[in-house]
């Protein structure tokens, strides 16, 4: 089985999927959704659940023609403040090089086209703690306040973290902003364990 792979049903998770979709759902009503903070140890199914409620809410999104996008970055592919901000603007089509423009450059080009094509961007930055305990945690005060003076459309951040004392490493302004909500994933039982790999096997 592929670690990406993401089934049809997620067994012992519904309660997090309905919760994640719940903080979301402004944004199919062309709201502004809560910024949200997801923690737990490594295989406990955050980041399947994340791609899970995307792909549901990009079916919802399609179907009535919202001008609403969903990106996934993981912080420890990327590697980069500069990646994420490329990746960042890749997903609402402006093109960056790959190298060459200043951090501030590619974040106001990335501002400025959220802005003017006035739509929401809900992106998840998985392994988020990979990041800020290699740059700082500067990036994401800014993208946490990016959204100012903005009159609609936008940027939600989903953040994934599998350190459950990440949060100590946060600036309170940074931790206020991302952990507007918050959901923890606990430890699958054995008998848990043994339910989703019946799933996947079947």
């Amino acid at each position: 089985m592929r670690s990406d792979y993401i089934p049809g049903n997620l067994p012992h998770r519904s309660e997090h999927i309905r919760r994640l979709g719940e903080i979301l759902s402004p944004s199919l009503r062309f709201s502004r959704a809560s910024n949200v903070f997801i923690y737990g140890k490594t295989g406990t199914g955050k980041t399947a659940v994340v791609k899970y409620v995307f792909k549901r809410f990009k079916e919802v999104a399609d179907l009535e023609r919202l001008p609403l996008q969903f990106s996934y970055i993981n912080c420890r592919i990327a590697g980069t403040e500069y990646r994420v901000l490329a990746e960042l603007c890749d997903s609402i089509g402006v093109r960056v090089p790959f190298t060459g423009l200043s951090k501030a450059e590619v974040f106001n080009r990335f501002r400025s086209s959220l802005k003017e094509k006035n739509m929401f961007l809900i992106t998840c930055l998985d392994e988020i703690d990979v990041l800020v305990k290699n740059y700082g945690d500067n990036l994401l005060y800014e993208l946490t306040r990016i959204n100012e003076g903005f009159e609609a459309g936008g940027l939600n951040l989903v953040g994934v973290s599998n350190d459950l004392h990440f949060k100590e490493l946060l600036d309170p302004r940074v931790l206020s902003s991302l952990s507007e909500e918050e959901l923890v994933f606990h430890p699958y039982t054995a008998l848990e364990l043994v339910d989703i790999l019946m799933e996947r096997a079947a």
